[in-house]
């Protein structure tokens, strides 16, 4: 069947739009994402400090930083994988952490590295998730091979997962978060197991979602993910967050960034200057 998937061109045709529709959209600014005064400490060392934000329906939020900084952390947290120490977490308006059950299924969570079934097949892992998701039972198929086919690994079907390559496990990882067609998605650096033509497209795939009205955070410390993403934002807004010490240092939209930076004319040259000395000045 013609139309995008991962590996073909061109992008965004019909088996990316027949998927679609299935998708709830969400529109008109609504605070998907809503963070107070969020801390998380181990053994008494504050590792995340008085984190206040939030991101709306269609918005992005690239999370910045060194090695260390709190990224991940901050993820998991949101992801409800990780309680905080303080602070409250409000997904699609209901408390994260006093109600689990009614907020996972809007969250779709892809963590930085793929990690167990390794004796699985990808159908069964795929299957697995579907029936976590609650999929009911006639959906399950139609929904797997929809993933299959927009991540282009129908053909890896019956493999396992333990002799996947690093892009072909990362496209597996995308095609199971589609899956339950979650609002809010949260992305650890999705970019980086892809190859030029993967991250090109991946982009593509994120920024449709966005214009459904899709809540996207990514964490990555790749100032060319940075340069690529903010490069396709027209009317959603884009906002970078930069993590230094548990803290943000930084939290403005691009556009903000681009504007304080005047000299700037292009996404890819603020990649290679301003970016670069702005995240200089938050080294660990």
């Amino acid at each position: 069947m013609e139309g995008w998937k991962m590996g073909s061109h061109p992008f965004l045709l019909p088996i990316f739009q027949s998927f679609l529709p299935r998708m709830r959209a969400n529109h008109g600014g609504v605070e998907v994402l809503d963070v107070q005064n969020l801390c998380k400490s181990f053994d008494k060392q504050p590792f995340l400090t008085e984190l206040t934000f939030q991101v709306a329906a269609g918005e992005c939020l690239i999370l910045l930083g060194r090695n260390g900084a709190g990224k991940t952390l901050l993820l998991n947290i949101l992801a409800t994988l990780a309680e905080p120490t303080s602070g409250s977490v409000f997904i699609d308006g209901i408390d994260a952490f006093a109600s689990l059950k009614d907020v996972r299924p809007f969250i779709g969570y892809m963590p930085v590295s793929f990690e167990g079934y390794p004796e699985l097949s990808v159908a069964a892992y795929l299957n697995f998730f579907a029936r976590a998701y609650k999929l009911e039972k006639h959906e399950r198929a139609s929904a797997i091979e929809a993933v299959l086919e927009l991540m282009d690994i129908q053909h890896l079907r019956d493999v396992k997962i333990g002799i996947l390559s690093t892009g072909e496990r990362q496209r597996l990882l995308f095609a199971k978060t589609f899956l339950h067609e979650p609002q809010l998605w949260l992305l650890d650096e999705p970019l980086t197991p892809l190859d030029p033509g993967g991250q090109a497209e991946m982009i593509e795939l994120l920024g449709e979602l966005r214009s459904m009205g899709k809540t996207v955070v990514i964490a990555t410390n790749r100032l060319e993910d940075v340069s690529q993403l903010c490069g396709t934002d027209s009317q959603h807004n884009t906002f970078i967050g930069i993590l230094s010490g548990g803290r943000f240092v930084v939290f403005k939209t691009f556009h903000e960034l681009r504007a304080e930076n005047a000299e700037v004319d292009t996404a890819q040259t603020a990649s290679a200057n301003w970016f670069n000395e702005l995240l200089a000045q938050f080294a660990s």
